[in-house]
């Protein structure tokens, strides 16, 4: 007569087996997990061919609110009809300065010149833009009073009207758009490892922002 073997049981030890999916388990348990699925979440989004420009930016205001603190965030593009820059996306900002900002554009020199807006490099797609050397045409427009003139108790203070921008780069390190990052809820300057972080993000822009240009550019021809 001839017996047949039975499946077995599974050879892998049941504490071995809850100890690697309790381990490794995809629901976050701490910010530095929930930054990765934030960050997964947009290059799923990236990939979406649906999404246009603005909802993809959108997107990474929220996610740059929701993992890095700060209250105030503006998103822009190269305008490549009238050859300007302006902002696209404004996230945190009373609906009247929301406004008078998505009516600005600016010019290269702009987004490049120490005379017209002083900066001070803070990573190799950031820098910071302390109040002081704020246009006029821009400091009557801020949430809040002026304090350009008060003087800075500490050397990592934020004051109200500094601003971090991330540049976001074309091929041929032309200035393709630039995420704009102010009133971080700490008051203090951000680490350099969250101007990294962001500076991920805005490669990840540049990507996106390129593929949607490539489409648009397909679409009418």
């Amino acid at each position: 007569m001839i017996h047949l073997a039975l499946p077995s049981a599974s050879p892998i030890d049941v504490k071995f087996r809850q100890h690697i999916e309790t381990t490794y388990s995809p629901i976050p348990r701490d910010d530095q997990e929930k930054l990765i699925d934030g960050l997964l979440s947009l290059t799923e989004l990236a990939r979406d061919k649906r999404q246009d420009i603005h909802s993809f930016l959108d997107k990474v205001a929220k996610t740059i609110f929701r993992h890095f603190a700060f209250d105030e965030i503006a998103i822009g593009t190269y305008d490549r009809k009238e050859g300007n820059y302006r902002m696209i996306v404004v996230f945190g900002y009373q609906p009247e300065v929301a406004a008078e900002y998505l009516k600005m554009r600016y010019e290269h020199e702009d987004m490049t010149s120490q005379e017209r807006f002083p900066f001070i490099k803070i990573g190799k797609l950031s820098e910071l833009d302390p109040v002081e050397g704020l246009p006029e045409s821009e400091r009557k427009i801020l949430n809040r009073p002026y304090a350009g003139s008060l003087a800075r108790g500490a050397v990592d203070e934020f004051h109200e009207g500094d601003y971090i921008d991330v540049w976001i780069y074309g091929p041929q390190k032309n200035i393709i758009g630039w995420i704009e990052l102010s009133k971080p809820r700490s008051g203090k300057l951000p680490s350099k490892t969250i101007v990294r972080w962001v500076e991920v993000i805005a490669s990840m822009c540049s990507f996106v922002i390129r593929q949607k240009w490539l489409q648009e550019d397909a679409a009418r021809r």
